[in-house]
């Protein structure tokens, strides 16, 4: 057995018969090679440019601008960027709930304790299930908003940003009245949505329906006498029509009408109806002409220009003339049934549905285009069923 268990050998010191004795020996050093200066790697010098040039001292707040003290504390969000805490306070509070971002990059602070709080079409929803007395509120306000807005541009001709603040939006903030509701909610939402994009006359998601909602009874102003403006059931009749076109378009549109006359489905019916009130009241309250033409093309200038000029001028698309046809054989029904007959114009009564349904029903049975869910027991006989239905509507 060898004495000396860690011992290690060297044999180039010891001749051949020495081989045989132990002895202990120590560990020579490890020489390491001498490293070689290199020249400064790029990211090293990428790191001392940005540390030299880029990263400065943050000594003001960028919302007011606004050096930091001991009264302007700064304080760091979850990104990293650096804010007064007084002003990233006001920035949040401000919003009522709806700012959650970073004013810088946007990135959230913090999720809603409710996400379907502020989503466009839940805020839609809840605004066209409030009761019709709330929405008459606000259609009235509405209705004296566009008047006071008319006198002092007889054009009509209003920019979206208009209609926005000089009537949406204070009627939204007086049918609130600063209570949590679907009014404030739709102010907020707006107010937070539109202005953070720089206010521009393009808008989409809440704003659309309110802008289409107001440049409707914009246009219908200089059909609609002022009394009926303050009626619950016309404004009932304005917002079902409007509502009908959901969330998407930006205006109205005569491809919604010209679906809506075949009569084939009832998804813009409300929107029909209410064009259908309005030739009445042109008939009604325009200037009739000294004589009424009688020649076919006479009669046709005549009603595009009270009917897809006067009312829907500014409807997007044209108008066709399979359309025209059935328009003419509706406006000769309601003027002989409001001129000769001394019946009263469509102010949208109850049952009037019917009375809308049936002229339109006729046109198109005597213009060989009714829609095959449009029988002949619903429209002939046409002038005594329309008769029956228009003594039936509710008086007012």
């Amino acid at each position: 057995m060898w004495r000396g268990a860690n011992t290690i050998h060297h044999a180039a010191s010891h001749s051949p018969a020495s081989i045989s004795e132990p002895f202990k020996y120590t560990y020579a050093p490890i020489r390491r090679p001498t490293p070689i200066t290199q020249p400064e790697s790029l990211p090293a010098r990428n790191m001392e440019a940005f540390i030299n040039e880029r990263l400065t001292p943050t000594e003001i707040c960028i919302v007011c601008t606004e050096p930091f003290s001991s009264n302007h504390v700064p304080v760091a969000l979850p990104c990293c960027h650096i804010f007064g805490h007084a002003c990233i306070k006001k920035w949040l509070r401000d919003g009522m709930g709806n700012t959650n971002s970073c004013p810088f990059c946007r990135h959230a602070i913090f999720e809603h304790a409710n996400p379907e709080a502020f989503n466009t079409a839940s805020i839609w929803k809840a605004l066209c299930e409030q009761p019709f007395e709330r929405l008459d509120e606000l259609l009235k306000d509405i209705w004296a908003r566009v008047q006071r807005l008319w006198r002092g541009r007889l054009s009509g001709d209003f920019a979206t940003s208009e209609l926005l603040d000089k009537i949406i939006l204070p009627a939204l903030r007086t049918a609130g009245g600063g209570r949590p509701g679907p009014f404030t909610d739709s102010l907020d939402l707006i107010k937070a949505s539109w202005e953070s994009l720089g206010r521009p006359e393009q808008v989409s998601g809440l704003p659309v329906p309110l802008v289409r909602l107001a440049r409707l009874m914009s246009q219908a102003s200089s059909v609609l006498p002022k009394w009926l403006t303050s009626v619950q059931r016309m404004n009932m009749l304005f917002w079902n029509a409007n509502a009908a076109l959901g969330l998407t378009s930006n205006n109205i549109s005569w491809t919604h009408i010209l679906e809506a006359a075949k009569l084939s489905n009832q998804r813009y019916f409300p929107l029909l109806h209410l064009y259908t009130v309005l030739i009445s009241q042109s008939i009604a309250h325009m200037e009739p002409p000294r004589e009424w033409p009688t020649r076919r093309y006479e009669v046709m200038n005549l009603v595009v220009e009270r009917c897809c000029k006067k009312i829907g001028g500014d409807w997007d698309g044209m108008p066709s003339k399979e359309f025209k046809d059935l328009l003419v054989v509706v406006f000769d029904e309601l003027k002989r049934h409001q001129l000769r007959d001394g019946k009263m114009s469509l102010r949208g009564h109850a049952g009037e549905e019917h009375v809308v349904t049936g002229l339109w029903g006729v046109a198109g049975w005597q213009r060989g285009s009714a829609p095959r869910s449009v029988s002949s027991t619903e429209v002939f006989p046409a002038r005594s069923r329309l008769f029956r239905a228009w003594s039936g509507c509710e008086g007012g």
